[in-house]
């Protein structure tokens, strides 16, 4: 085998080994961001059913199907309806304005 066909292979075994190590890193990133995303997901429901028990008289004592019921009366006002509708039509404003120093 000639010098520069030695050279060739090893520079291959190399890039290899580094397309393995690039491949484990990323498998690990996407574990950390699926790992991140459960935390900030739990959090976010946690507090949020806070805020709804913080309503709640003797939140303990309902079951789970009374509190549904209850969810599914408050939603279908109409001003909750129109309330819910503005904030994510305000959420979608915001996120499609441009920043003007960009």
């Amino acid at each position: 085998m000639s010098e520069k066909l030695k050279k060739l292979k090893h520079e291959q075994y190399v890039a290899e080994q580094k397309l393995r190590s690039c491949q484990h890193r990323e498998k690990i990133l996407k574990h950390q961001m699926s790992e991140l995303n459960r935390r900030e997901r739990v959090h976010r429901l946690c507090t949020r059913a806070g805020m709804l028990e913080s309503f709640l008289v003797c939140p303990g004592e309902l079951t789970d199907d009374q509190v549904m019921e209850l969810l599914k009366i408050s939603f279908r006002q109409p001003e909750v309806v129109l309330a819910l509708a503005k904030m994510v039509h305000d959420v979608h404003e915001r996120s499609n304005v441009q920043n003007p120093l960009e």
